[in-house]
């Protein structure tokens, strides 16, 4: 490959410098097609996959919307890494004021060739996909068996974690496996200089990176003494050292300059410390303070849901044959890591490696398995049971990536509610301030007077002390289901109290709302003239205390008389003439021949505005109510209470507004 590229080189260039080129390009160009095709074809599908989940209303505002804006933001001087939500602790809105990272800066010249979010979404593909070659080159690095380094570079491009990591959003942290692979490639090939620049980008990738790295420091230091090479790389080790520390103080320090608080909130701490936590907060070494003063509050918290922490540990391992956990410098990098999310951390994410958090251990771990396994391809036996056993293994992976992409259910379609929901978010005036929700804000994360409410209890401590947030418009869709959540609640919880004197209802359309500072008339359709509403509720979608959910239909099968069955969704209408269709179950007749009352209630305190008595039928029946708001209501429930003692179902509830009719009561 050497005097190949040599050749080619001198009919171009000097001998000296084709010469020079081919030798500092040698490990690169001898990267199988095989793996670069499947790199590509990741790149290609990755890309296309995720680009298809934003235009669907499936990524978030919260590690996705937020950097679009921030990106934003910063290059239209409208603000320094403008974060677009509301965060009492730092409610200047930088980044900064939670995170520290500086290589997220490298995005900005990117995203400025083509300003959209899609941008990034495109160069997320790409780093992941390039970090692919790189396994291999640090497989290479100390694999002789081709095959094996195929193994290993497969296995990591088919890890169900990198690809729950893939689709998840965006963050600074894609930068985290090419650089720590980098780094780790130049250490190997005593490019000490290059070694220490990619460590340093490292640390300043996330602040994490700090303990994580400096784990990985030890280990390699722990490695290279007992390979009789520390006296050589002492300055090497050293000037790293200096590196980790000077990381730790400037993250340190940027944080609490555009920060009014430090340290991680007690809702993030494990269960068994938080009753410790005085003042909400809590630093990594107050927590260690207090689990050593403590001793038993290690056992409470690795106790904690110990079953889960253990099978993700396994799941995580298993694509490498569990081989990385002989390597000193990756079992570094895992035991700060580990002792936090098992320990300290309360946030399940942590320990299940669940959304990004992969992408902080995966390179450590694929450097691991490469040292351990160059070491021991020399007695493993060659032919066809070794082959048909990595064969094996990489199909497992690769099926549960594709399970974790299922188990996410996030099927992009485009369908008439999302492309009203797309006109509604073009009616709102570019340059107008403007709040919306968690899932609709990357649609409008470019514009920055753009921001959003990504989590209800954080809002809450921010209207506390500043007050709610008065934009000239607020959005949101309480029709969007690409996720489990409804991200609609908390913004109409924070906004319905002051509809009627510092808002109107602007526009409205198949649940989808537009809400106007100042507005006095009446509201009017999104892609229609007039408001409509037509929404289905699943069975599934309500709650109950005694209830099993049997294929599509909520069944509940003993209660006593008058007990309630099912309550909720705590939708929102706006004012109107309605009807609720139930169709229900109820089977049995109780004194008056009714087995079952159906209502819609209002308000804090459910109050009563409509009901119908359900007769005793065999099989499924369909209940209409008809109801109307004189104004717009949040929090609206369609319930049912037993009258009998027979089974009860309910298979859903349809709620469709009247054409005609004037609004009254309610």
């Amino acid at each position: 490959m050497d005097s190949r590229l040599e050749r080619i080189g001198g009919r171009l260039l000097p001998d000296t410098i084709a010469t020079l080129l081919a030798r500092s390009f040698r490990r690169y160009a001898v990267v199988p097609w095989y793996i670069v095709v499947l790199a590509v074809v990741l790149f290609v599908g990755f890309a296309a996959y995720t680009i298809a989940l934003y235009e669907s209303f499936w990524l978030t505002g919260a590690d996705f919307g937020t950097y679009v804006h921030m990106l934003a933001t910063t290059l239209d001087g409208e603000g320094f890494l403008q974060q677009g939500k509301y965060v009492a602790g730092h409610p200047s809105g930088s980044y900064w004021g939670g995170h520290f990272t500086l290589t997220l800066l490298v995005f900005l010249p990117l995203f400025a060739l083509v300003t959209s979010p899609i941008t990034l979404l495109l160069w997320k593909s790409f780093f992941l996909a390039a970090s692919i070659l790189l396994v291999w080159v640090v497989a290479r690095d100390h694999i002789e068996d081709r095959r094996l380094a195929g193994f290993l570079t497969v296995s990591y491009a088919c890890n169900p974690f990198l690809w729950s990591a893939w689709i998840y959003d965006f963050q600074e942290h894609v930068l985290l496996p090419m650089l720590v692979l980098l780094a780790y490639h130049w250490y190997h090939n005593e490019r000490y200089r290059l070694f220490l620049l990619a460590f340093a980008l490292v640390l300043v990738t996330n602040e994490l990176m700090v303990l994580i790295g400096g784990g990985f420091l030890v280990g390699l230091a722990i490695s290279a003494y007992r390979a009789g090479r520390l006296a050589r790389e002492r300055w090497v080790f050293a000037g790293a050292a200096v590196l980790t520390v000077a990381a730790k103080l400037l993250s340190g320090a940027v944080i609490a300059r555009f920060s009014r608080v430090s340290g991680i909130r007690e809702a993030a701490i494990a269960a068994p410390l938080q009753p410790f936590v005085e003042g909400g907060r809590a630093t990594t070494g107050q927590l260690l303070s207090l689990i050593l003063s403590r001793p038993e509050l290690i056992v409470e918290s690795l106790g904690a849901d110990v079953f889960t922490k253990l099978l993700y540990f396994a799941l995580f391992l298993a694509p490498v044959l569990f081989l990385a956990l002989v390597d000193e410098s990756t079992l570094g990098a895992l035991a700060p890591f580990l002792g936090f999310a098992w320990l300290l951390s309360g946030t399940e994410a942590f320990y299940t490696f669940d959304v990004h958090y992969p992408l902080y251990l995966l390179p450590f771990v694929y450097i691991g398995a490469s040292r351990i396994l160059g070491r021991l391809s020399p007695m493993l036996p060659s032919g066809r049971a070794l082959t048909t056993f990595l064969v094996v293994v990489l199909l497992t992976s690769a099926g549960a990536g594709a399970q974790t992409i299922a188990d996410e259910g996030a099927v992009p379609e485009t369908n008439d509610h999302k492309e009203t929901l797309a006109t509604a978010v073009e009616s709102v005036p570019a340059n107008a301030s403007l709040v919306t929700q968690n899932t609709i804000y990357p649609h409008v994360a470019t514009r920055s007077n753009a921001t959003f409410i990504p989590n209800p209890s954080l809002f809450g401590l921010y209207q506390q002390q500043y007050g709610t947030p008065k934009p000239e418009y607020v959005l949101f869709d309480t029709g969007l289901d690409t996720r489990s959540y409804d991200w609609s609640i908390p913004v109409r919880d924070a906004y319905f109290p002051l509809v009627g004197d510092e808002y109107g209802v602007y526009r409205y359309q198949d649940g989808i709302w537009i809400l106007k500072r100042g507005y006095n008339g009446s509201p009017v359709g999104i892609t229609q003239s007039s408001p409509s509403e037509r929404v289905v509720f699943d069975a599934n979608e309500f709650t109950a205390s005694e209830r099993r959910v049997n294929g599509s239909r909520l069944v509940d099968t003993h209660g006593t008389n008058g007990s309630n069955v099912w309550h909720g969704p705590y939708t929102a209408l706006p004012a109107g003439n309605y009807t609720a269709t139930f169709r229900v179950s109820a089977a049995d007749s109780g004194a008056n021949g009714s087995a079952l009352t159906v209502d819609v209630a209002v308000g804090d305190r459910a109050r009563v505005i409509a009901r119908q008595q359900v007769p005793a039928a065999s099989g499924a029946q369909t209940v209409t109510v008809p109801f109307t708001l004189a104004e717009p209501r949040n929090g609206i429930e369609f319930r049912g209470f037993r009258t009998g003692y027979g089974t009860i179902a309910l298979e859903s509830v349809v709620v469709e507004s009247k054409a005609n009719g004037s609004a009254a009561g309610g």
